[in-house]
């Protein structure tokens, strides 16, 4: 098989994966962009580390040097063009697998320890047993940290998408958008946030949204007040949910597959979180 008709097989595949037209329009870029790098025809078989390496070299060195972090998803998208070639059968050996990312990736997103993470719940547990009864902010951590969901999502969250009663507690998540759907998903809560939401609901009488201010309301609030308290430097919806990505890819108790699905991530955007969790537990963390 030629790497012409490798890669019109893979955009036929990609055609029939639950993506967004975006996503797939970059990935086969890239791989369009290395196709017009090789220059000349040639057979996958022929295809080996050492070319890879020079085409990232390439893209590093050129007139029009692109990003690091452009270089990188490049990067991400031979891993995964490569891979799906070598499980197709197509291929014997991915001559993309042992290419390591380059040292200038992307920093390292920011995520709570442990430690922090229970400081953070019982900073917001305070909170929402004060005076102002403020009881969102533990809400949307126990949320975020039990899920892994992201600010838009959590946000958009209704008493209907919310299943508190059920024997099995869980939230559903939605998209409207057709090419978005690949994002819904029913995630477990615990039985402890499920019955924090069913007491804040009949409390404030809840009818619609779940949390009933903006993403920036509650991170203001993370901020001022459950930071604070908690003895740390800030509080976002984003170390929240690396938080619980980190716990979940450390624990091994989802495959690859299934961490993709929870966090509603097309195969690229799950690569790059992949590669940046190794990242974080080869450094120690």
């Amino acid at each position: 098989m030629s790497l012409h008709d490798g890669i019109e097989g893979f955009k036929q595949s990609m055609a029939r994966r639950p993506v967004s037209d975006n996503t797939r329009k970059a990935f086969v870029g890239d791989l369009l962009i290395f196709e017009r790098w090789v220059g000349v025809p040639c057979s996958l078989a022929s295809i080996r580390e050492d070319q890879l390496q020079g085409f990232l070299r390439h893209l590093e060195s050129s007139l029009h040097a692109r990003s690091p972090k452009s270089v990188e998803r490049r990067l991400t998208s031979l891993k995964v063009f490569f891979d799906w070639l070598t499980k197709a059968g197509a291929m014997a050996v991915n001559p993309a697998d042992k290419i390591a990312y380059r040292p200038f990736a992307d920093a390292l997103p920011e995520y709570l320890t442990e430690a922090q993470a229970e400081q953070v719940l019982l900073a917001a547990g305070a909170l929402a047993a004060g005076e102002k009864l403020e009881v969102r902010p533990l809400i949307a951590s126990n949320l975020v940290l039990e899920t892994g969901i992201k600010k838009g999502e959590c946000m958009a969250l209704t008493i209907e998408t919310v299943l508190w009663r059920e024997a099995s507690p869980n939230i559903q998540i939605r998209y409207a958008q057709k090419h978005l759907q690949y994002k819904n998903r029913v995630l477990s809560i615990s039985s402890r946030t499920a019955t924090v939401i069913g007491d804040y609901v009949e409390r404030f009488g809840v009818r619609d949204r779940l949390l009933d201010c903006t993403g920036r309301n509650l991170e203001y609030l993370f901020n001022r007040k459950v930071a604070t308290a908690a003895g740390i430097e800030s509080v976002t919806f984003e170390q929240l949910r690396w938080t619980c990505a980190l716990r979940e890819f450390r624990s091994g108790s989802f495959t690859d597959v299934q961490l993709q699905q929870r966090y509603g991530l097309s195969a690229p955007a799950w690569a790059e979180m992949e590669h940046k969790l190794r990242r974080i537990m080869g450094a120690g963390n």
